[in-house]
């Protein structure tokens, strides 16, 4: 998933073979050039939402109102599977790319 927008053709670049890229926004700022052969080639695809009208959805507010709610009561719970430090980055990479997992994998930044 992608977010910033900037940073689509590194991103296209990080996906295995017929990988799928969400992307969500442009939170970079600037105008998005990519090229798309590389992806075409490799079979990968590009699904672009667009939040805005997500949000004009006739439940979208109601829903989003619930779900801060519960995770302000803290009754929302992440399922983590597996916790590596930051120096163990590619061993986690290498973990969630199994799809064997059952939750998120976090890594975790050293304490400053």
């Amino acid at each position: 998933m992608d977010p910033v927008g900037t940073t689509l053709q590194a991103s296209l670049g990080a996906l295995r073979l017929e990988g799928r890229l969400v992307f969500v926004g442009n939170a970079g700022g600037s105008q998005l050039t990519i090229d798309t052969w590389p992806a075409l080639q490799a079979n990968q695809s590009i699904l672009g939402i667009f939040m805005g009208s997500q949000l004009e959805k006739p439940d979208a507010h109601l829903t989003i109102s619930r779900m801060l709610e519960l995770a302000a009561r803290g009754q929302i719970k992440v399922i983590v599977d597996r916790m590596f430090p930051l120096a163990a980055a590619a061993e986690a990479h290498a973990y969630s790319e199994e799809n064997d997992i059952l939750g998120r994998v976090v890594i975790i930044p050293p304490q400053a």
